[in-house]
C-alpha cells in the first residue's frame, strides 16, 4: 500500500510553482505520493517537470494528478464536434503527464465538473463518455496511466454519484487504464454502505481518497474506518490512499469548488504542527491495517 498526500492541504491554492519543495516534505512526513492539480500541466515549461521528475526520484515519491474538468474539455457531451475537440485535450494532459512522470490521474475526467445539462438522459451521457474513454485508453496504456473516474456527490456531478453507477461505465469502456476513484467523503453522502462500494469497485479500484466528514484529515470519529481499510484489504488492494484534506480558507481551494467557508485549522497555526498533524493522521490509517 503506497500513501498520497494533496498539495492543497499546506497551501490554499490547487496549484503552486513550488511543487519540489512539497515533495520533499511529503516523504518527510511519511508519504510515499503528492497529488497535484492538473491545470498547469497544459503550460508548464520542460525544465519545471524535469525539476519535478529529479524531486519525485530524489525523495522516492510518486507524482499523483487529479481535478475536475470545465465545460471545454466535457468528453460526454452530445455534440460530437465539441466531444472530438475535449477527447484531444485530454490526449494533450496525458502527454503532458507522461513528460512529468505521472501514472495516476483522478477526477471527474468522465464529464464536466458542477455540469447539471442532461441529467435525464444519463445513457447519453454514459455513452458519449465511454466512447471518448475508450480512445484514451489507448493512449494512456502506452504511458501506463491509469485515468480513475470520481464518484462524487450530488452536488457535484449528475453521472456518477455512487460506485455502481461508476462500475457501469468502466465495464462499457473495458479497457485496463480506465479504472475508479472512490472517495470517502462523497461516499459518506451518497453511498448505502461504504463497505460495499469498495466491493463493487473491486479490480477497477484505482485510487481511493481518504478525508473525514469535514474533510479534515482522517482522524477518530463516526466514519467506518476500520471496515474501510478491512475491505481494502479484502478486495486486495495495494495501490494509494491519498489524503484530500481541504481546510484552507481564501484561496482558490476555497473558492473554486472546495467551499471552505469557516476556519479549518487551529488558531495560529505553524508548518510544524501541520506536519505533526498528517503524520498523526497518517499513523492512525496505517494502524487500521495492523490490526
Amino acid at each position: 500500500m503506497k500513501y498520497g498526500i494533496c498539495y492543497c492541504y499546506w497551501n490554499k491554492d490547487w496549484e503552486g510553482t513550488d511543487y519540489p519543495k512539497f515533495i520533499e516534505r511529503a516523504r518527510k512526513c511519511g508519504f510515499d505520493g503528492l497529488e497535484i492539480f492538473y491545470g498547469r500541466l497544459f503550460t508548464m515549461p520542460k525544465t519545471e517537470m524535469e525539476e519535478i521528475k529529479a524531486a519525485c526520484k530524489a525523495n522516492d515519491v510518486e507524482l499523483y494528478i487529479s481535478g475536475g474538468f470545465g465545460r471545454d474539455m466535457d468528453i460526454s457531451q452530445p455534440d460530437e464536434a465539441q466531444r472530438k475537440a475535449a477527447v484531444q485535450k485530454c490526449l494533450t494532459l496525458v502527454d503532458a503527464m507522461g513528460n512529468v512522470g505521472a501514472h495516476n490521474f483522478s477526477g471527474i475526467n468522465y464529464g464536466a465538473w458542477c455540469n447539471f445539462d442532461l441529467p435525464d438522459n444519463k445513457e447519453l451521457l454514459f455513452a458519449q463518455s465511454a466512447k471518448s474513454l475508450r480512445e484514451i485508453g489507448k493512449v494512456a496504456a502506452d504511458i501506463d496511466l491509469s485515468w480513475n473516474l470520481e464518484v462524487v456527490n450530488r452536488f457535484e456531478s449528475c453521472m456518477l454519484n455512487i460506485a455502481a453507477e461508476a462500475r457501469k461505465l468502466v465495464d462499457m469502456v473495458d479497457h485496463p487504464n480506465i479504472n475508479i476513484l472512490l472517495d470517502i467523503f462523497h461516499g459518506m453522502i451518497e453511498e448505502d454502505d461504504l463497505c460495499e462500494a469498495i466491493r463493487i469497485a473491486g479490480d477497477k479500484l484505482g485510487h481511493y481518497h481518504m478525508g473525514s466528514n469535514n474533510r479534515r484529515p482522517p482522524c477518530p470519529g463516526f466514519l467506518p474506518w476500520q471496515g474501510v481499510c478491512d475491505t481494502l484489504t479484502e478486495i486486495g488492494y495495494n495501490r494509494c490512499i491519498s489524503f484530500e484534506p481541504l481546510v484552507r480558507t481564501g484561496g482558490t481551494v476555497a473558492l473554486g469548488g472546495g467551499n471552505v467557508w469557516r476556519p479549518m485549522l487551529p488558531e495560529n497555526v505553524d508548518d510544524r504542527m501541520l506536519d505533526e498533524g498528517i503524520m498523526a493522521s497518517l499513523a492512525f490509517i496505517k494502524g487500521m491495517f495492523q490490526k
